[in-house]
């Protein structure tokens, strides 16, 4: 979950600041009231390609943590474990991901690396 909120907060900085400050504001009703803020957040973050690897992988376990969230929205400390679990999950998609990514990609930097050791 680390890796994957300092992604969100590289790309969506804006809409995570907004959210977190409606949160402060509405500490006891902030489902209902930041839900704009909550959509706007998760739209963002869905446009990036690794959150939604990390997404797509660790769905279950989000699932899990997302319901502990609601049914604890005034303990979050409950949901603790949950978030562990996924946030364990979303590391290792990152890993993978990261790992396609460089295999897929062209051998640019290696070939650079060659011709300016030659140099």
């Amino acid at each position: 979950m680390e890796h994957s909120m300092r992604l969100v907060e590289k790309h969506c900085s804006k809409y995570l600041e907004m959210f977190a400050e409606c949160i402060q504001k509405y500490p006891h009703t902030w489902q209902m009231d930041c839900e704009l803020e909550r959509r706007k957040l998760a739209r963002c973050a869905e446009s990036n390609p690794e959150i939604l690897h990390i997404k797509s992988v660790c769905a279950k376990q989000f699932q899990v943590y997302e319901k502990c969230m609601s049914e604890a929205a005034s303990n979050p400390e409950k949901c603790t474990e949950s978030f562990q679990v996924f946030s364990s999950c979303a590391a290792e998609a990152l890993l993978t991901f990261k790992a396609a990514e460089s295999s897929s990609s062209p051998n640019c930097s290696k070939t650079e690396e060659s011709s300016d050791s030659n140099v």
